[in-house]
């Protein structure tokens, strides 16, 4: 795999691979390189300092891949949406691509779905607790009613590759669910949770649920010759091991081919 044509992506889980699984659907990213960070993980707890380290570090990384980073993590794309409003430079990069700037993408693409609807943003704990995602939705569709929940358990189950089912109170709290159900729209506000649409879908038939990383691609050039889908996979920290990494992301991919 050539490095200079590669996209590097990070997120502190192997949630950022819904982002790539898009991609690759859409013709786009067939080069990458996905850092699963999880020494940082959980990423909503750090503080300001901690965050921008991550950030430093990630853009530190992309630059040596084609010197452009696509920030596939919601908690730190809402962090990094603060700290580039800040005067607390972070190193320079040609572009870095942040769940954010996809989750406009997503509500600029649906303004007709979601115009006079109630949204449901679902997020983690940091995600939810900010107004970044329901801001955007009121300045730009009308008559729209915006709010945001934490679904942190289901967010810690996938990240930790750990099973789960719709039945599961842990998972589905009684105020997830009746927060979901009152919803007309459910955006999975973080890249673990589309990894879990079936389930949910199945659990709330009359919710529309969606996923701003299948955005993701209406912000990139589409590949000029169809190269091979090629991944090179990175995991750091101790909370899920490289080779179950690796083994996830070949069986959720389905399509091209996963190294190390």
């Amino acid at each position: 795999m050539s490095q200079s044509a590669s996209i590097f992506i990070a997120d502190s889980c192997i949630g950022g691979l819904s982002v790539l699984q898009s991609l690759w659907r859409s013709g786009r990213a067939s080069q990458a390189v996905f850092l699963a960070d999880y020494q940082c993980n959980p990423l909503g707890v750090k503080n300001e300092h901690e965050i921008a380290e991550v950030t430093e570090r990630w853009i530190t990384t992309a630059s040596t891949y084609g010197n452009f980073l696509l920030i596939a993590c919601n908690t730190l794309s809402v962090r990094y949406h603060f700290l580039r409003q800040s005067e607390n430079l972070l190193p320079q990069i040609d572009r870095v691509l942040s769940m954010v700037d996809c989750f406009a993408a997503m509500v600029s693409a649906e303004k007709k779905t979601l115009t006079g609807k109630n949204v449901l943003v679902i997020g983690t704990q940091y995600t939810a607790s900010q107004n970044v995602y329901p801001d955007i939705l009121v300045a730009n569709v009308p008559g729209v009613t915006a709010s945001t929940i934490a679904a942190t358990e289901l967010e810690r189950r996938i990240a930790r590759l750990e099973s789960w089912d719709a039945q599961d109170t842990a998972v589905l709290t009684t105020e997830l669910r009746e927060a979901i159900a009152q919803a007309d729209i459910a955006v999975l506000a973080c890249t673990c949770f589309p990894m879990a649409s079936d389930k949910l879908e199945a659990e709330f038939p009359e919710v529309v649920f969606l996923d701003p990383g299948e955005y993701c691609a209406s912000l990139l050039q589409e590949t000029e010759t169809k190269a091979a889908q090629e991944l090179r996979l990175s995991v750091t920290g101790n909370i899920v091991g490289t080779a179950d990494a690796t083994d996830f992301a070949r069986s959720y991919l389905s399509s091209g081919s996963v190294n190390e």
